[in-house]
């Protein structure tokens, strides 16, 4: 039987614990959520896509349009950022009032946190082609470019 001196063993294990974490960082990175206020292996925050930070639906009822953002916990859109443009047939939204918030890139503004209800009045039923612009930030201090979707309802 051949022995090994002890700093080879100890190496050997430092090895095998080090591996060991090194798993276990990558697994709960792997496994971690997507939602704001988690972070990666380095402290930093999680940032959502756009599309996942402000999801935007569209649905037609009754006469008018109605614009639906479900916003994702720390995250927040501008109320002064947002615009619909389409035909003559769409009226201007009236947008329900905001947080006031003191913003860095801003300054004093009006925001909306969690969800955001729109009603879009229109003159005809008739399909219509529109587009919404929006621009929102995650509290971490993360500011999305102005973003711009077309529907058509």
């Amino acid at each position: 039987m051949r022995f090994q001196p002890i700093h080879s063993l100890l190496r050997r294990k430092s090895f095998a614990v080090m591996l060991t974490f090194f798993a276990l960082g990558a697994f709960s990175m792997g496994t971690q959520g997507a939602e704001f206020g988690q972070h990666n292996a380095l402290d930093e925050p999680v940032i959502l896509p756009v599309d996942e930070a402000f999801h935007l639906s569209v649905v037609s009822e009754s006469g008018q349009l109605v614009l639906l953002w479900q916003i994702q916990p720390g995250y927040y859109l501008y109320r002064d950022k947002i615009r619909v443009k389409g035909s003559k047939r769409l009226k201007t939204p009236a947008l329900p009032p905001g947080l006031e918030k003191t913003d860095e890139y801003f300054g004093r503004v009006e925001v909306y946190y969690e969800s955001l209800e729109v009603n879009l009045p229109r003159k005809a039923d008739e399909k219509e082609t529109f587009q919404v612009e929006y621009q929102g930030c995650a509290d971490a201090g993360i500011c999305y470019p102005p973003q711009k979707r077309t529907f058509t309802k």
